[in-house]
C-alpha cells in the first residue's frame, strides 16, 4: 500500500499525521532517508577494510533490512527466523553471521547447510554440536569463537562482557584452550567475536574496547600461529535518549577508529573486519505514534490515556531500568502557539507501570491528538510484550521517497485468536438456572 505525500515532504508532522490517518494507531514510523543517512555516516567514518553488519535484533522488519541491504549492509542474526528474513531481504549467506547463547539443533543444521560466513560459537558444548552436524552433512563449517573478555566497556549501561554472563567463553580459558578448538573436526575457525557493551556514546570508549579486542586477536594468532580470516569487534554505538546525553561524536570516532583499523589491516590483510550496529543506524529514524483516547485529572495530576503503551514500547515505559526517564515526545496535532502543560502519558493497560511519559511537558493535548515518541527505531516492537491484554503488535510504516508504505499491518483480534488452539476437553456445558 502506498500513499503519496510528496507535497508534505518539508513537514515531518504532516507526513506522520497523513500516514497514521491512513493506517491507524498505534504505529511505528520509520524515515527511510534517515536510516540510510545514519548507516552512511557510520560507514563513511570507517575505512574500506571494515564491513558493517546490521543487527536484526534491533528491528527485524524485512523491508528495513532490504533497504539497508540495498545500500551495502551485511546482517547479524540471532535466530533462524532472523536468518530467513536476512536471506529473503537479499543477504547472501557469506554476509551473515549468526550468534546467540541458545541455538537449537535445527537452527544450527540450517546454518551449516546454508554455509553462512560464520556461526558464532558461545560455548565448548556448542562447538562440539556444530562439529557433529558438520560431520553428518560431510561439510566443513565456518565458525568464530565468542570470547567474554576480562575488559569491561566503559560508558556502556548494559555490559555484555567483563563480568559473568551467558555470552561466550572466558577470555583466559579460551586463549589457553584455543589449540583444542583448532583441532575440532569439520570446523574451520575463522577467528573471534567479542561484543562488550551497548549504548555507548563516547567515541574513546568504543576505541578502547576495539583496541582491546584486536589485541586479543593478535595474541591468539601469534600463540597458535594461525591465519584467521575474521575478527568481529562488536560495536555498541548508541544514541542519546535523555536530557544531558550527547550524540556520539562521529568525527572523533573516525579520527580514532580509522588509524586503528588500517594498522590492523596492514598486519592482517586477509582478515575480514566486522563491526556490528543496529541502534545507531535505526534508533533516531523511528517514531511511535499513539492517539489520545482520554484525558483525566487524578490526585492533581493530568493523565493522558493513549492507545499504545508498554505493550507497544516497553523501552519508553522504562522497562528494565531502575531510573525511569522520558523518551523525547511531541504532540504533533497541537498548534504552534498552543500552551505547554505537564502530563502523565499512559497506555491502555490495566497496569500501574504502563506510563510512557512522567511529568512530561507537552503542547496542550486534546482527545484524538496524535503524540509521537522519538528515538524509537531500535528495540521498539522487537522487545515489547505485544500480547499483553491481547492488544497485539502495532502497525509499522516506512516513509521513503515521498511515499508511505505499510510494512507490517497491525494485529487484529482474529490474528491473535487464530494462533490459539481450542482443545476439545469433553467439558460438559454448565447448566444455567
Amino acid at each position: 500500500m502506498k500513499f503519496n505525500i510528496k507535497n508534505n515532504m518539508n513537514d515531518k508532522n504532516l507526513q506522520f499525521t497523513a500516514a497514521v490517518k491512513k493506517y491507524g494507531t498505534p504505529a511505528y514510523l520509520y524515515q527511510g532517508e534517515e536510516i540510510i543517512k545514519n548507516y552512511e555516516s557510520l560507514t563513511n567514518a570507517l575505512p574500506k577494510c571494515v564491513d558493517v553488519f546490521y543487527a536484526l535484533k534491533v528491528n527485524p522488519n524485512i523491508s528495513l533490512v532490504k533497504l539497508l541491504r540495498s545500500h551495502g549492509a551485511c546482517t547479524e542474526v540471532c535466530s533462524i527466523t532472523e536468518m530467513e528474513i536476512a536471506l529473503k531481504a537479499g543477504s547472501t549467506p557469506q554476509d551473515i553471521v549468526y550468534l546467540g547463547p541458545c541455538k537449537k539443533d535445527y537452527e544450527l543444521k540450517r546454518a551449516v547447510e546454508l554455509d553462512i560466513f560464520a556461526i558464532v560459537i558461545e560455548s565448548e558444548i556448542e562447538l562440539s554440536r556444530v562439529s557433529k552436524f558438520a560431520q553428518e552433512l560431510d561439510k566443513t563449517v565456518n565458525v568464530a569463537i565468542r570470547l567474554n573478555p576480562d575488559f569491561s566497556a566503559d560508558g556502556s549501561p548494559w555490559k555484555m562482557g567483563g563480568r559473568p554472563t551467558q555470552f561466550g567463553i572466558d577470555e583466559k580459558h579460551a586463549i589457553e584452550n584455543f589449540g583444542k578448538y583448532l583441532k575440532v573436526p569439520n570446523v574451520n575457525i575463522r577467528g573471534i567475536h567479542v561484543y562488550n557493551g551497548t549504548s555507548i556514546l563516547d567515541a574513546k570508549s568504543v576505541y578502547e574496547n576495539t583496541k582491546y579486542i584486536l589485541n586479543i586477536f593478535d595474541i591468539i594468532t601469534k600463540k597458535y600461529n594461525t591465519n584467521f580470516t575474521m575478527v568481529d569487534v562488536g560495536g555498541g554505538m548508541g544514541i542519546p535518549y535523555f536530557q544531558n546525553q550527547t550524540v556520539l561524536d562521529i568525527k572523533e570516532f573516525e579520527e580514532l577508529m580509522v588509524p586503528l583499523f588500517e594498522d590492523f589491516n596492514s598486519k592482517y590483510p586477509n582478515t575480514r573486519i566486522i563491526m556490528e550496529s543496529g541502534r545507531f543506524i535505526l534508533g533516531t529514524a523511528g517514531y511511535m505514534a499513539v492517539e489520545v483516547n482520554n484525558i483525566k485529572v487524578n490526585h492533581e495530576k493530568t493523565f493522558i490515556v493513549t492507545d499504545g503503551g508498554t505493550n507497544c514500547h516497553s523501552a519508553a515505559a522504562g522497562s528494565g531500568r531502575v531510573v525511569k526517564r522520558n523518551f523525547p515526545m511531541e504532540n504533533i496535532s497541537a498548534n504552534e502557539d498552543s500552551p505547554i502543560n505537564e502530563y502523565q502519558v499512559s497506555g491502555p493497560l490495566c497496569s500501574p507501570d504502563d506510563i510512557i511519559g512522567r511529568n512530561i511537558k507537552l503542547k496542550e493535548v486534546n482527545v484524538s491528538d496524535i503524540l509521537i515518541i522519538k528515538s524509537s527505531g531500535a528495540y521498539g516492537p522487537s522487545s515489547s510484550p505485544g500480547l499483553f491484554h491481547s492488544h497485539g503488535f502495532p502497525a509499522e510504516i516506512l516513509l521513503y521517497k515521498g511515499e508511505s508504505h505499510l510494512i507490517r499491518r497491525k494485529d487484529t483480534s482474529e490474528d491473535i485468536i487464530n494462533m490459539q488452539i481450542l482443545v476439545d476437553l469433553n467439558i460438559q456445558e454448565p447448566i444455567l438456572n
